[in-house]
């Protein structure tokens, strides 16, 4: 029984070989930068670290650098005892929007034809997390899911005076680009104030 275990599991069986795959595939899996794990969850990145005694765990995306790029800056705001980037609650994208427009409307006074502009702008984004690009919060957001926010651009149809029955043309290089650049402005806005409720409280 001895000698039939030993072959088993000596240098160069079966089992080894199989044991060693397992441990290389769950190695690849599962990454550790510093206090913060980052770990594959179908085919998407996850961060995952404990502060103040809780736990949280957040999706990154797809790309396992920006995962470790996310992480390591996690790491460094741990380690100076600074809140984590990621230590918020997790706000929908239609939720941020509103709280972005009454911000303008507000405390900004913004004109109402400048907020039914952005009001009007930002339903792109909208439209995006909502239609095909599943996006349950602010933080879901990475470099690939801007990339795919601007290939969905290019292919939005629109009518160039708002009319319904006017005929329909992608929207131009200067549209997308100011599109952009809104909602670059609104999440800006919403780091800045670390997304409290806008409504109001920076009076």
């Amino acid at each position: 029984m001895e000698v039939f275990v030993q072959v088993l599991w000596k240098k160069g069986s079966p089992m080894i070989e199989k044991k060693a795959q397992f441990n290389r595939t769950k190695s690849a899996r599962k990454h550790r930068v510093g206090r913060v794990t980052v770990y594959l969850r179908g085919k998407k990145w996850y961060i995952y670290y404990c502060e103040n005694g809780k736990s949280v765990r957040r999706c990154v995306g797809v790309s396992l650098a920006e995962a470790k790029k996310l992480a390591a800056q996690v790491n460094g705001q741990l380690a100076t005892h600074s809140p984590a980037i990621l230590s918020f609650q997790p706000v929908s994208v239609s939720d941020l929007r509103q709280r972005w427009l009454n911000y303008h409307e507000q405390v900004l006074r913004s004109s109402i034809a400048t907020i039914r502009r952005y009001r009007a702008v930002t339903d792109h984004l909208l439209h995006f997390a909502e239609n095909g690009h599943p996006v349950n919060s602010v933080d879901a957001f990475t470099v690939s899911t801007a990339e795919e926010f601007v290939h969905y651009l290019r292919r939005v149809k629109v009518s160039p005076n708002g009319h319904p029955n006017t005929t329909k043309r992608s929207l131009r290089d200067t549209g997308v680009i100011f599109i952009l650049e809104t909602c670059r402005a609104m999440f800006n806005t919403t780091a800045q104030h670390k997304l409290k409720k806008l409504n109001g409280s920076s009076r």
